[in-house]
Order: C-alpha cells, then structure tokens, then sequence
C-alpha cells in the first residue's frame, strides 16, 4: 500500500511512518520470517580481497544504509576498537566547554526530573570519548552526573522500566569507563572505597561481575599500582558482613574474584571451606580442572561433596569425582559412580553407574537389583526402568498407567522413559525420552555424557522373552498412558502438545500390531470424543499415516511430535 507523505510529495511505502514534524522515520525494514539466518558463503574471503581503501569505503557505505540505533552500535564499536588498537590513535576528547554543559544539563534534569533521552545519549557519548582520550577527570565528572540519578529513577528518561530501552549508548561499556575513571583519578589508599561507592550508587543501570578484569579490558592491559591495590581492594571487601546465604552478594563476588587473582587455588580452597557455598567450591575445583591437575581436582570434589548441603550440586561434585577417577584411570571408578547415584539419584548418573567398565548382562541386573533394594529416591521413573531391568515388568506398568496426563516433560514423570522402554520389549519404536541432564551448579562445564536407555535395555532379555501377560499390561499401560495424555491437552488446551499426544496413540498402534485400516474400538472411542478439536484430529491424521507406513514396511516412521514437550 502507498501513503502520500503529509504536505503532498512522493508516495511511501506503507512502512514508512513520520514523525511529530512531518519527518521521515524509517521502520526495519526485514521483520518475521522475511530476516536471513544464515551467513553468507565466503564472506571472510570477500573480506580479505578488498585492499584496505576499499575496506574503509565499504565500512562508510554500509554505515549509511542502516537505520540510526544500529548505526550508532556500530560506530560506537568501531571508536572503541579503533582506540584500542596498535596504531596509537584515540579520539578527540570534548572540550571544557562541552563538559560544562553536560554537567548543566544533569543539574537541569535532576531539578524537573526527566530528560529527552537523546541528549542523555550525547553526552554520554562525550563521556565515553573523553574516556578513551584518556581525559579520566572529565570522564568522571559526566558520568557522575548523569549515571547515579538516572540509575536510580531521579532523572527520568521516558522508559517503562529500564534506561537501555530508550538510549543507544552501551549502558554496560559506560559503567566499565567510569570505573576506570574513577580507578585512575582517585589516590591509591581512598580508591576502594571509591570504586565501591561508584558501583553502588549505579547498580539501577547494571553491575559489573568482575570490576578489576573489566577496568583492565578497558585499558587494554593491565592497570596502575594493580598490585598495591588488590590487597587494600580484598581488606575493603572483608569489612562488608557476609549475608550468610548460600547465593554471594554482589560484594561477595567481587571478594571471591579478587581472592582467586591474588592467593590462586590456595585462597579458593579456603574461601570454599569457610562459606561453604557451592559458587565458591565450584570455582575452586573449575579452576583445579582447568589447570589439569585431576589429582588434586579429585579431593576437591569430594571434599566439596561433602561440605555443601544442596542434594543437585552434591550430585555435580561427585560427578565430577567420577570424571576425576576416569581421568586418572582408577579401578574404583565404578564405585564412584555409584556414589554419585546415591548422593542425588538422577536418570544419566543411574545409566552412567549400571554400564560403567562395560558390565555383562548379568552385572546390569545385579547392579539394577541393588539400586532398587535400596533405592534412594521415590521417582516414578527410576523406580519403573530399576522394575523393567530387574524383570518385575507388570509393576512397572502400574506406575505408566496412573501417571498423570500432564508433566511429562519433568524428570520424575515415568512416561518418557517407561513408554520408550515398553515399545523397545514390544519390538517397536516410540518417542526418545531425551531427558538431558540440567547443568549443575556444582560445575560450569558439562556432565560427563550418559548412555541412552536403549543402551540399558540391550542388557535385558528382550521382547523374544516378554511373556503374554507382561506384553498385555504393557500395552494397556501404553494405552492408557496416551489417553490420558491426550484427554489432558485437550482438556488445558495445549496446542502444542497435540502432535505429542497424538504421536503416542499412533505409537500405541504400532506396538499393538493393529491394522489401522481397521482401527480397533478404542480408537474409534477417541476419535468420537475429540471430533470438536479438529487440530488434534489433524495431528493424529499425520501419526497414523506414519503408523501406516510403519506397519506397511514402506518405510521409518518420522520423529514428528515425538520429542519430548516443553513444560506442561
């Protein structure tokens, strides 16, 4: 559709909008599906034809075709990068007079309270060019008056809720140059307690998680009197009372931080030991492992299990042990991966223990056997796959029966893995449990990597062996498991989770050997019952048609709503 732009003109696209004086404002111009996901072929090679001249007429080209916020990101980018680089040079720093006004300007605004936000933005900018001059007193003083009162709502800019949504400037690189700022201007004894004051007073705006490793990024290098500084920087910190919670405080952090630049593994060990916080353990034994000493990572890890009091990061710690022992080629590594199990019982640390040093299909059954007898969690789903494994079958259908319709997606929720299980000893295929383990807190890489079910299952005696009594509690498990899934979809109206529901009814019928051209009485049950909700109809059209070509022999059935949900 065209518009005539107001006052007569050319005609405009129906994406173009004007502003309060008649201007043109230029909307994005790709939205929805119409942006491109993918990286241009060759680009680095485009890029390395181009002689520097060419370069730098390409840059200012495409510069002039964006639209003003990403534009101004950029050229914000381009002056920090171009500052930092070997050649030396740095942009102009603003005057006095430039400084003067800005100053003026944050009095202004904090006497009525509010600002136009692209002022706010010019001035920072000046700030941050002043900063990178290396004009740190001007610096300072800018962002002194500007940061602490918009941070903390006394000049108001227009937002909903936080700063970033009406200025363009880098909120967070501001905060790094008026640390640095304040680093560099105030003398060494008083500096901590400047730095902290600062920080403080913009916390509305943003935190810092590391003030020291980000004032050095700053500069490029390292910092002045770092090393006369750190100690007085940790004392300043000690004096603030601990929370005595188990998540760190911001002061804790930059504490902790400080500690492990300083003193190294020695000060995290003894910072783990008194907090007893699972941050600071994880720090201590990330670092451990990073360094490659899996010797000394082992103790850690287990002391670490020991001191702290969550069951999921205990769990992480002696996962980690494990890992340690492996790595070291220990013959109890087993055992430890059994204690893992037992600390914070979970469906990978089980399959990890029950196949770990390549068992023989006895030693999975005794291992199962064990697990269940003592077996230190109430979780459906352990509980039912230990049944399956120790041959106790017809239990275990019980527990898929009467699992609810909804939740399938939590790991204590038996229908993932007990459906998979069932259709595995019927000889047919259904939907992968595919619960991943959630990262532990206890450690910032990820766990070691767990078997599939299917990889357990290969240890039973398989659906040769299922007796007649057992293949029918399953299948009706199956079944009734499927129907209450899809009653409780339809019911909450989760849309999209038909596909899911839909899938596990035509999973029913593959297991089952029905012929779907003459589909048994309970599913023509369900297609009665659901004939108002013709988007679930539509999705179980899709399913059966697969299960059609399953039983067919024409083909693999697709994976088309058979991934595990999102929540719900």
């Amino acid at each position: 559709m065209k518009v005539r732009r107001p006052g007569g003109g050319p005609e405009l696209s129906s994406t173009t909008r004007f502003g309060q004086g008649g201007e043109v404002l230029r909307r994005p111009r790709y939205r929805g599906r119409a942006v491109r996901n993918v990286r241009v072929e060759n680009l680095t090679e485009a890029l390395t034809a181009l002689s520097a001249d060419e370069l730098r007429t390409f840059v200012a080209d495409a510069l002039d075709r964006l639209d003003e916020g990403p534009r101004a990101d950029l050229e914000d980018l381009l002056i920090q990068r171009a500052s930092r680089s070997t050649s030396g040079w740095k942009p102009a720093a603003p005057t006095e007079a430039v400084i003067t006004e800005a100053r003026a300007f944050a009095d202004a605004a904090r006497r009525v309270g509010q600002a136009e936000p692209s002022e706010a933005d010019r001035y920072l900018r000046h700030a941050l060019a002043a900063s990178l001059a290396g004009n740190h007193v001007s610096a300072r003083a800018v962002f002194e008056a500007l940061l602490e009162p918009i941070g903390n709502g006394d000049i108001h800019l227009g937002q909903h809720e936080m700063a970033d949504e009406v200025l363009s400037v880098d909120l967070h690189e501001c905060l790094r140059h008026y640390a640095a700022a304040v680093y560099v201007t105030t003398p060494l004894d008083g500096r901590p307690d400047a730095l902290i004051e600062a920080l403080d007073a913009v916390e509305g705006l943003g935190a810092l998680n590391d003030p020291l490793a980000e004032i050095e990024e700053t500069f490029g290098g390292g910092l002045p009197d770092i090393k006369a500084f750190v100690p007085r920087w940790i004392s300043r910190l000690e004096r603030d009372a601990p929370t005595g919670e188990q998540w760190e405080s911001t002061h804790e952090r930059w504490r902790r931080l400080a500690i492990g630049r300083w003193e190294g593994l020695p000060g995290l060990a003894r910072m783990a030991r008194e907090t007893k916080r699972v941050v600071t353990a994880s720090a201590w034994c990330d670092a451990l492992v990073a360094a490659g000493d899996w010797a000394q990572a082992l103790r850690a890890f287990e002391e670490c299990a020991a001191l702290v009091g969550d069951e999921d990061a205990r769990g992480g710690f002696l996962d980690g042990a494990a890992l340690a022992a492996q790595r070291l080629g220990m013959e109890n590594a087993a055992e430890r991966l059994a204690a893992a199990w037992r600390g914070a019982p979970s469906l990978p640390r089980l399959l990890r223990w029950l196949l770990s040093d390549a068992p023989t299909s006895a030693t999975v059954r005794a291992r199962a056997g064990t697990a269940l007898a003592e077996c230190p969690t109430q979780a459906h789903t352990l509980i039912g796959l230990l049944r399956v494994l120790t041959g106790k079958v017809a239990e275990a259908a019980q527990l898929l029966a009467k699992a609810p319709g909804l939740g399938w997606s939590r790991s204590e929720h038996p229908g993932p893995v007990l459906f998979s299980a069932f259709a595995w000893l019927l000889g047919g295929t259904a939907p992968s449990p595919d619960q991943e383990e959630p990262q532990s807190p206890a450690m910032s890489g990820p766990p070691p990597p767990a078997p599939a079910l299917e990889d357990v299952l290969m240890h039973t005696e398989g659906a040769d062996s299922v007796s007649p009594a057992d293949r029918e509690a399953m299948l009706d498990a199956m079944k009734a498991a499927a129907l209450r899934r899809t009653e409780a979809v339809l019911d909450k109206k989760r849309r999209a989770h038909y596909a899911h529901a839909a899938a596990l009814v035509a999973c029913c019928m593959v297991n089952e050997g029905t012929d779907t051209d003459a589909p048994p009485p309970w599913l023509e049950t369900l297609r009665t019952r659901t004939a108002r909700f013709p988007a679930f109809r539509r999705e179980l059209h899709a399913a059966l048609h697969e299960a059609r070509r399953l039983s067919s022999g024409r083909g693999e059935p697709s994976r088309r709503g058979m991934q595990r949900p999102e929540p719900g």
